[in-house]
């Protein structure tokens, strides 16, 4: 019965990720469709953030009914071991641009320039979370690392 009861889980996730992805489709579809009817660049510039935001959760939704579906999820190791250093610099270079993020929001005065910072600095934080959660993953990996 429990497998029966996982099975129905992740046809249930992958239904709702599904549904989810019409959404984002839908959202694409209404930003190109603003973008077309307007020259205003901030309202283009704005639906073009959503527009992209909406192409890439499509993408990780993808990835999520793919691992539900056809290959779980995976990450070894020697696979991160293999790239580590990487990742931190990368760490390093996403934690700088927060920083940066942060001083220009600070010396901002214009409303549109701080709206504009603040979805950059919740992006450039979003980053690094990420990065952290892969980190939490090594030292999961490696309780003494």
């Amino acid at each position: 019965m429990s497998e029966a009861k996982g099975a129905n889980r992740s046809t249930a996730m992958v239904e709702l990720l599904e549904k989810w992805q019409a959404i984002e489709r839908k959202s694409i579809e209404q930003c190109s469709e603003i973008m077309s009817r307007t020259q205003n660049p901030l309202v283009r510039q704005v639906m073009e953030i959503i527009r992209n935001d909406s192409g890439q959760h499509h993408r990780v939704q993808q990835f999520l009914i793919d691992t539900l579906t056809k290959q779980a999820a995976s990450l070894t190791p020697e696979e991160l071991a293999e790239i580590w250093d990487k990742i931190e610099e990368h760490i390093a270079l996403e934690r700088e641009t927060v920083e940066l993020a942060k001083e220009l929001k600070k010396k901002a005065f214009s409303v549109v320039h701080k709206v504009i910072l603040e979805y950059l600095l919740i992006d450039e934080e979003k980053h690094d979370r990420l990065l952290d959660e892969l980190e939490q993953f090594k030292k999961g990996m490696y309780p003494y690392a």
